[in-house]
């Protein structure tokens, strides 16, 4: 949020297009401490990220996680917008500090594209009224609300961590050989105790 109005100190013209984020509806109160700040926004619903992508320039959001393989475990809907992203040729940056580098994470240590997702209750989709009128359906309707998305580093087009920018390759080879040469570096030697 603090790049956002530096930009505007530094007179800068752009409008922020922010996705409301159902069913949590975080895009809200993003959108309102924009304003509050005096930055142009517009909030939008999460379907119509396909349709106003052309006008966007740039995607810019955060992680939950980022995989060792470059991939990003992030708020659920933030596949799509990549997708959508990389359809209409609009960079998408994702905002991590190092922390949340995974080289191998224990929530998702396989395959995270079919990763354990958290899941969230389902009454953030339906409200205890609504819910108890679909329990008439029986076995029908399962109703599931997932936490997270697995966005694939093909889909990224640049890190910016509290480390710097860098494309997801670097996340793919650069964090391992970091770590790697870490623990490889750390040699313990011992110290001659001088006979005093």
């Amino acid at each position: 949020m603090e790049f956002l109005c530096a930009a505007k100190e530094k007179k800068r013209s752009f409008r922020v297009f922010v996705a409301e984020g159902a069913p949590r509806y975080q895009g809200h109160a993003l959108a309102k401490e924009l304003v509050a700040r005096g930055l142009q926004a517009t909030l939008i619903t999460d379907s119509a990220v396909f349709a106003m992508i052309s006008r966007v320039n740039l995607v810019i959001v955060g992680a939950h996680a980022v995989m060792a393989n470059g991939g990003v475990i992030a708020p659920v809907g933030l596949n799509m917008v990549a997708l959508a992203a990389q359809r209409h040729a609009v960079p998408f940056v994702v905002l991590a500090g190092t922390h949340k580098s995974q080289v191998l994470c224990p929530l998702y240590p396989h395959n995270p594209e079919v990763l354990l997702n958290e899941l969230k209750s389902p009454s953030e989709l339906l409200d205890f009224g609504e819910f108890s009128d679909c329990m008439d359906f029986g076995s029908l309707l399962h109703v599931v609300n997932p936490a997270f998305d697995y966005v694939p580093p093909k889909l990224v087009s640049l890190f910016i961590t509290d480390s710097g920018g860098h494309n997801p390759s670097y996340i793919c080879t650069g964090s391992l050989r970091t770590i790697t040469l870490l623990t490889d570096d750390l040699v313990v030697q011992r110290r001659p105790v001088s006979g005093n």
